[in-house]
């Protein structure tokens, strides 16, 4: 017996029922695919457009790049300040250590 005849090779055509109940099968799929995606949309984007709206009027904004006056925005503290510099141990002549 050849396994490469041509003969054994077989055409299956599937009876009409089995024609209808793939298609069935595959409307129904898509069917379930679009509902899921539907109610995620109705779900999600109200959340979505709360949370941008929220960030949008109550986050702080930094100051933009090319702003004219970006401290208009925030108030200025103005401090005068002087730099304390310490004495190094080699320069008291000490041995290295802090008196207390």
């Amino acid at each position: 017996m050849n396994r490469f005849d041509a003969r054994r090779l077989r055409m299956w055509r599937p009876a009409w029922w089995q024609l209808a109940l793939i298609a069935a099968v595959g409307i129904a799929v898509i069917l379930a695919v679009a509902i899921v995606a539907t109610s995620l949309i109705l779900i999600l984007a109200p959340i979505v457009l709360v949370a941008v709206l929220a960030q949008r009027f109550l986050a702080r904004r930094a100051p933009r790049r090319g702003d004219e006056r970006p401290g208009a925005r925030y108030e200025v503290i103005e401090a005068e300040y002087e730099v304390i510099s310490t004495p190094r141990a080699a320069d008291s002549g000490g041995d290295g250590k802090r008196d207390q």
